[in-house]
């Protein structure tokens, strides 16, 4: 896709000729991961600079700007908008929701295309070597990989690999397989023993709600990525980031693949106690990231109810509060 760049330029800076060529740096600072995942990048600016330039003084901004950027959307497949007010990239944004092209506000949404083969593109983490993994595989002798083909490589990579399995019976067979691969995560049961409550978050998933979901605003219990940290970091990270919690001591509950079939991430299972005193921070989540996530007291009774009901159906949180009625803090409110 040619896609076009649109945020502050000479907005807000006054005429300042330094904030303009510092928005100008931010503008150009997204062509790159836009290249990366496989797109042509362009800028207004970049046509229409020159164009003034070749003025000579006979045309302003106003003259050459707005009009520059509105001719090169017939020609743009899409519209990444960047952060900031700007008349000018709301008015690119409005045309091209006028004609039907898609509009992007954070470069992980833009899809990235497969490479050709040879080529090794970087994800939108900047990753490298995307079709390698798998072909290393040596535990399991009756599987042999063939071949990795890289569907998609944005945030997340969607993978299709070919390989030969061997049936019990001996015989061979050629199977291919698509898997999902987001990284691993971590997650945290957060209970206070004395208050017998569990803190949870709630906030709207998307694809709960494109999936039977009755709104997609979801209960479960604080989790994320690993990013690079360890499982315990990252969890650390996450709790403080959702719920303005500092946890203290963590129990490492177990370790799980929640989709199998198609999901590679393993999430590692946490519980740690909690206090009023603990919760130290805001929470909510990280607006940047789209995040707007609200926190969710229940009593533990309450809580195991409402999987009963289906008001709670994130399976890491059953997994946890089961684990909790069972073997965990709250087991002697529980009889089997």
């Amino acid at each position: 896709m040619l896609i076009l760049i649109a945020g502050p330029y000479r907005s807000g800076t006054g005429g300042d000729p330094d904030l303009i060529a510092a928005n100008l740096e931010r503008l150009e600072a997204a062509a790159w991961p836009v290249f990366r995942a496989g797109h042509v990048p362009m800028i207004g600016e970049w046509v229409a600079l020159p164009v003034l330039r070749g003025a000579g003084g006979d045309a302003t901004d106003e003259d050459v700007l707005y009009p520059a950027a509105q001719r090169l959307l017939a020609h743009c497949d899409a519209v990444l908008r960047l952060p900031g007010e700007s008349r000018g990239a709301d008015q690119d944004v409005a045309i091209a929701r006028s004609r039907g092209l898609p509009v992007y506000f954070d470069i992980a949404q833009i899809p990235a295309v497969a490479p050709r083969p040879g080529v090794d593109v970087p994800d939108a983490r900047g990753r490298t070597g995307l079709d390698r993994a798998g072909r290393d595989l040596t535990g399991n002798p009756s599987v042999v990989v063939r071949d990795v083909e890289l569907l998609a490589a944005a945030w997340h990579v969607l993978r299709r690999t070919t390989y030969d399995y061997r049936r019990r019976d001996g015989s061979w067979s050629t199977q291919q397989r698509e898997t999902y691969d987001r990284g691993d995560g971590a997650t945290v049961l957060l209970y206070d023993p004395a208050r017998e409550t569990v803190l949870l978050t709630r906030q709207f998933r998307f694809p709960v709600y494109v999936n039977g979901h009755p709104d997609g605003m979801f209960v479960e219990t604080a989790a994320g990525l690993l990013d690079g940290d360890d499982p315990a970091a990252a969890i650390r990270r996450e709790a403080s980031e959702e719920l303005g919690v500092e946890v203290g001591a963590l129990e490492p509950v177990f370790n799980a693949w929640t989709s199998p079939g198609s999901v590679t991430e393993r999430v590692h299972c946490f519980a740690a106690p909690y206090s009023t005193e603990s919760r130290v921070g805001a929470g909510g989540g990280l607006p940047e990231d789209g995040e707007d996530i609200e926190a969710v007291e229940l009593p533990f009774a309450e809580a195991l109810k409402r999987i009963d009901s289906g008001e709670i159906a994130d399976a890491k949180t059953i997994m946890l509060l089961q684990w909790a009625a069972l073997r965990g803090p709250f087991r002697h409110l529980t009889s089997i």
